[in-house]
């Protein structure tokens, strides 16, 4: 299925048409937010709107918001609190701070984009994004979206996309909080948020510290051979983490029509390496720092247009040391810095009847990766091009009861790289264009039930990352091809003033599709498994009971099934995405006190590709209660109450039972 296959340019000329037909050139027509539900989103709590975010009403796809408060709720990681959305996935190696990713309807992680305030996070040196480098406290708020991407973050995931946003000014929440965290495993940490607005300008400044031993107990299995006995409860060996962060964002409003927006943030984090037998003597470590600047300028009424202009530079830099091969990869000691620098302009215009959209953006990737310990030594350096032009248009009837959203999307990329084992230099270099498509239609059948519907093609090449990086846990595969996919999906939502129900069928075809496999030590190797196909559907409730008890819950069933032509893994399920998944959170809420109890289950996966790896269902129970006055507030959380030590990958299992408390300060 090439991007200039038939079918791509038969679906694309079928939404420039579209868009065509309904585009106008009315202008100066001010910029409506329409207050209809037209699709599967669940709004909790707001952003402020400027000029190229996401405009919940123009979206059909499947989509959920996740609200400060939500994410502010329990000191639980960033990907955890993600996973609990319908038809995502999250995978954890350790306890805090431990590399963490999410996934969308068995999409594979690096093929779910995570963007920062709309610029993409995932780049070619650095394809999968952990979440555990990222402070959950620095967040105003999250949208997921589920099988497709928003035009106006332009980049299109075969998966979906997680967009961050960064804290904002609010008049109307208190200026400082600070918060103290402790838990057990030696849990500790310390937040402190400030905002102020004066004038023309909005401040907000925060940092944090957070810190884990990590040293839980778990059945260690030796695997001695023929010694069945050989299993004896341990501590965790060399899994400590230490993170801290802080963020800076400024926006000045020059006029009622043009404002400028900064935000610099910056991570560090120290993180010990566990092996899959748990030595004592130990002493791998990946540490990390990263930054993100983005600056953007909005300006809005030129001749009708409203546009954002914007320039940014993230920055990533890591150290693998395994000076003795514990990990399993070699002696190593890995330096990587990942750099992308890009712009991009986004233009809108918006009518009575919808609005066009229009964007173009420029970005440069680079990768330096030095290994001082190989035997030979292997380096790599590459450098990456690419160029990305988006139009969409958000069509509405009359009545306001249908919504029709084509758009276009096309991509270049241009990938040059070096490869040097011991003397001898290896360069290789290859540019490829991509057409994709999206169209979605909404349908408000009455006061309380609507419909959506959703289909695209995507594209993604392998990143260098993935060809040639590795990073203690994946090693890379230097003869990986592009993947492709083409997603479909239908949803129904019913809402009213106790009760919300939404549903949705949908249908992924991959191919080439790019998933990482393990071994039987935990090592994983990013590998093309051919064709794939995924059917699932999605179900979500979230019931008011009374004014005191409310009730949400959601499933996931999906088969991932591989659709390669090697007889070993045809028809078996992709590795890591599990078939079920379910959430469900019973809130009791009077005057002061909050009280919660959540269960969290993952059914039916394996770790390998030929599926003799299975991995253990989990069924995880956590219970908190919380207590808020007068600008205090104290959270004391218990989680995975059943006390086992479940294993996302082979051989690095999670905590059992642990606790938090966490005491804030507002004023």
């Amino acid at each position: 299925m090439s991007p200039t296959s038939p079918y791509n340019i038969a679906l694309a000329a079928i939404i420039s048409a579209s868009t065509l037909a309904h585009a106008q050139s009315e202008s100066d027509i001010e910029h409506k937010h329409r207050g209809r539900t037209l699709d599967t989103l669940e709004t909790v709590g707001q952003i402020s709107y400027q000029t190229g975010d996401v405009l919940d009403e123009e979206v059909t796809l499947s989509s959920v918001r996740i609200s400060r408060e939500q994410l502010s709720r329990t000191p639980t990681a960033l990907a955890e609190v993600i996973s609990r959305e319908t038809g995502v996935q999250y995978k954890q190696s350790g306890g805090f701070g431990s590399y963490s990713t999410v996934s969308i309807r068995a999409a594979s992680a690096a093929q779910t984009g995570v963007y920062l305030d709309g610029v993409l996070l995932n780049s070619g040196g650095n394809p999968v994004i952990d979440l555990s480098t990222l402070e959950i406290l620095n967040l105003g708020s999250v949208d997921v979206y589920r099988g497709g991407t928003p035009s106006q973050l332009g980049h299109g995931g075969i998966g979906g996309a997680v967009n961050l946003h960064t804290l904002r000014s609010d008049k109307n929440t208190p200026a400082t909080r600070i918060r103290l965290e402790y838990g057990s495993l030696s849990l500790a940490g310390i937040q402190a948020a400030h905002q102020v607005s004066s004038g023309k300008w909005d401040l907000v400044a925060a940092a944090s510290r957070r810190q884990s031993e990590n040293d839980f107990t778990y059945l260690n299995v030796k695997v001695t051979p023929l010694n069945p006995i050989d299993v004896e409860f341990r501590a965790r060996e060399n899994a400590h983490a230490l993170r801290s962060s802080a963020l800076l964002g400024a926006s000045y409003q020059h006029s009622p029509d043009r404002r400028t927006n900064l935000t610099v943030q910056l991570a560090s984090r120290e993180l010990g390496v566990p092996e899959f037998y748990n030595k004592p003597n130990n002493t791998s470590f990946y540490d990390s720092d990263s930054n993100q600047l983005q600056l953007s300028h909005v300006i809005d009424g030129i001749g009708g247009w409203n546009s954002r202009q914007g320039i940014y530079r993230h920055t990533d830099e890591n150290h693998f040391a395994d000076p003795d091969s514990f990990i399993g990869l070699g002696e190593q000691d890995t330096f990587n810095q990942m750099t992308t620098e890009g712009a991009n302009t986004y233009w809108e215009y918006p009518t009575d009847s919808g609005t066009l959209g229009l964007s173009i953006e420029y970005r440069h990737e680079t990768l330096t990766s030095i290994e001082r310990l190989g035997l030979p030594a292997t380096d790599y350096d590459a450098e990456q091009n690419k160029w990305l032009a988006t139009a969409h248009y958000s069509w509405y009837n009359p009545t306001e009861s249908v919504t029709i959203s084509p758009s276009i999307r096309w991509q270049r990329n241009q990938f040059r790289g070096t490869r040097t084992e011991g003397t001898v230099s290896t360069e290789s270099a290859n540019s490829h264009n991509e057409v994709g498509a999206q169209l979605g239609i909404g349908l408000q059948a009455s006061d309380t039930v609507s419909f959506s519907a959703n289909i695209g093609s995507y594209f993604r090449a392998p990143s260098f990352g993935e060809l040639y990086g590795s990073i203690g846990l994946v090693n890379g595969n230097p003869d990986l091809t592009p993947e492709e996919g083409l997603n479909a999906d239908l949803g129904i939502l019913f809402k009213s003033d106790s009760l919300d129900l939404a549903g949705t069928v949908f249908i992924g075809l991959s191919d080439e599709l790019i998933v990482t496999a393990y071994d039987s030590r935990g090592v994983g190797k990013p590998v093309n498994s051919g064709a794939a196909e995924t059917f699932g559907v999605e179900l979500s409730a979230a019931l008011t009971i009374s004014q005191t008890l409310r009730l949400r819950s959601n499933f996931t069933w999906q088969s991932p099934k591989s659709l390669s032509t090697a007889s070993d893994i045809y028809g078996k399920f992709l590795p890591g995405e599990p078939q079920f998944t379910w959430f469900g959170r019973l809130e009791y809420a009077v005057t002061d006190w909050t009280a919660w109890y959540e269960i969290n289950g993952q059914y039916r996966s394996f770790y390998d590709r030929a599926n003799t790896l299975p991995a253990v269902d989990t069924t995880q129970h956590s219970a908190g209660v919380g207590w808020e006055k007068n600008g205090w507030q104290l959270s004391l959380s218990a989680n995975n109450l059943g006390d086992e030590n479940f294993e996302d990958f082979n051989g690095f299992p999670k905590p059992g039972s642990t606790y938090s408390l966490s005491i804030t300060r507002s004023f």
